[in-house]
């Protein structure tokens, strides 16, 4: 692996429990594979944003905390085709420990050159194995009860190349789950109220179309009632003005009390909310 990112968490990237928000680990991925890509020189095509980008997360990394990307090509042999992949290791380098991996897929040869590497075990999908679901339509969501947990104008910030980015894409995600908590009767005040908190374990973002500036962003977020502790939600990113189907992000988490920093089965209600 090579070092491909140095920085430190920003309070600005933390969110209400003081920990780095999800949207920020998929940026300094992004961060890596973009100097990757200026390490290696110019291609044929320049940099291109990943397919898909699947992330695991192992331990919480605070404001101040310094941050280490540590990246290696593990390109995916798919029979006699060859997807090309990059793992990154987001590691805190004031402790050493790994702290979350992100393994990004490309298109056709799109991904920056980096060290040969496998993919390992601690990067590999563990509950999210399934291929991610592309064939939605917004009336389909709708009468799967999903509801709409966000809408706004996407911006050229947002964007490169004139396409939404995976991290600006989980920075709506991010605001979405306030709203899932309380469509299912356990919003943040009653979390904060109980001393708990959420966590996610892992999450798997598909980029499908390219959300371009200047077009409206929609969302619609399902969630499977828990059968343990474990928690699952999607959140399916719409052009609101064609309906076209742009990203899915798929999530598994938990509930924790905050005291024991120990998984709980979460108190959730009985809801239709799908």
């Amino acid at each position: 692996m090579i070092e491909s990112f140095l920085s430190a968490v920003a309070l600005a990237e933390c969110d209400e429990m003081g920990h780095m928000n999800i949207q920020h680990y998929a940026g300094k991925a992004e961060a890596a594979a973009h100097v990757l890509a200026a390490l290696g020189g110019p291609t044929a095509r320049g940099y291109a944003q990943p397919d898909q980008m699947h992330l695991r997360f192992h331990r919480e990394m605070l404001a101040g905390d310094r941050v280490r990307v540590m990246s290696a090509r593990c390109d995916l042999e798919d029979g006699p085709a060859r997807r090309p992949r990059l793992v990154h290791r987001i590691e805190n380098v004031g402790t050493g420990l790994l702290c979350a991996t992100a393994v990004t897929s490309y298109g056709d040869d799109a991904a920056p050159r980096a060290p040969d590497g496998a993919l390992p075990d601690e990067a590999a999908p563990r509950s999210l194995t399934a291929p991610a679901p592309s064939g939605l339509t917004r009336e389909e969501a709708g009468a799967a009860h999903m509801q709409r947990t966000h809408l706004s104008a996407i911006a050229a910030a947002d964007c490169h190349a004139d396409a939404m980015t995976i991290p600006a894409f989980l920075q709506r995600v991010s605001r979405c789950q306030s709203h899932l908590w309380s469509l299912v009767g356990f919003g943040r005040r009653q979390q904060a109220e109980a001393g708990l908190g959420t966590a996610t374990l892992e999450l798997r973002v598909t980029r499908l179309a390219p959300a371009p500036p200047g077009r409206a962003l929609e969302i619609l977020t399902g969630f499977t009632p828990p059968t343990g502790k474990a928690l699952h939600y999607r959140h399916f990113g719409f052009d609101a003005m064609t309906g076209a189907l742009c990203f899915i992000a798929e999530g598994v988490g938990v509930m924790m009390d905050l005291s024991t920093r120990r998984a709980v089965v979460p108190p959730i209600p009985d809801t239709q909310f799908a």
